[in-house]
């Protein structure tokens, strides 16, 4: 009995260090958390989007019209990233083995924070640059 109470605990220690379905669910929440983070920044994102591109359309005398579509175009990159980002990530990972899966995980985790690297500087220029524009 004591020997049968060993082996089980044995294997349910084993089993708890190897559980690769938590290792991927970790991994994958991690991915995710980032990208709430991005999220969060993409309002103020999509504020200064339209800004730029209101004042490009108008021809405001305010603005210095190449500088305008320098920030413009950061701003719209950062966007298209985070889109196409999103429209390619797949959180199911169907018919991949776990190491395929956690090494998917890991090289999205590093896209992800790359965008929201991405989004971080073109929300601070355009936001610095728009602060700095007189008001009419």
């Amino acid at each position: 009995m004591k020997k049968s109470l060993l082996a089980l605990l044995a294997g349910i220690a084993l089993a708890g260090c190897t559980d690769t379905k938590k290792q991927e669910k970790d991994l994958l929440n991690q991915v995710i958390a980032v990208h709430d983070k991005v999220m969060a920044s993409d309002e103020q994102l999509m504020k200064n989007k339209m800004l730029l591109d209101s004042l490009i359309k108008n021809n405001s005398t305010a603005i210095n019209k190449d500088s305008a579509q320098v920030y413009l175009k950061l701003v719209d990159d950062a966007d298209n990233a985070m889109s196409d980002w999103m429209h390619h990530f797949d959180a199911e990972n169907k018919g991949k083995s776990h190491q395929e899966i956690m090494d998917y995980l890991e090289a999205q985790k590093k896209l992800i924070a790359k965008i929201d690297t991405q989004i971080n500087t073109a929300v601070t220029g355009s936001t610095k640059y728009i602060t700095q524009i007189p008001a009419k």
